[in-house]
């Protein structure tokens, strides 16, 4: 999740990135990866395998259970959240952020 209501026509909404499971050690500009490398804070995540975020890929989505359901193993209680943004991954998601975002020229 990279934020949540945006304005008033997205209200009730999440702005989510591309995640995938392929290519993960490959490096682009604007993307980065949670592995188990990364220790506890692969264990943090929730992730279930090595993933690859592209943050120039997001979209915003409704806050509804088509989209962000209950998991059927909660670990955060009964909200559809899975983990967490290790602090130690903090500069490595900034940086992919400003990538992304950056005005070329």
């Amino acid at each position: 999740m990279l934020g949540v209501g945006f304005s008033d026509s997205e209200k009730d909404s999440i702005r989510v990135a591309y995640g995938t499971t392929k290519r993960v050690n490959e490096k682009f500009s604007g993307k980065f990866e949670i592995t188990p490398n990364d220790g506890v804070a692969f264990t943090l995540s929730g992730l279930s395998y090595p993933t690859r975020f592209d943050l120039k890929k997001t979209q915003v989505l409704p806050y509804t259970e088509e989209w962000f359901a209950i998991p059927p193993n909660p670990r955060h209680g009964a909200n559809p959240k899975l983990g967490t943004l290790h602090p130690n991954l903090m500069k490595r998601a900034e940086a992919a952020f400003k990538a992304a975002t950056a005005r070329p020229g």
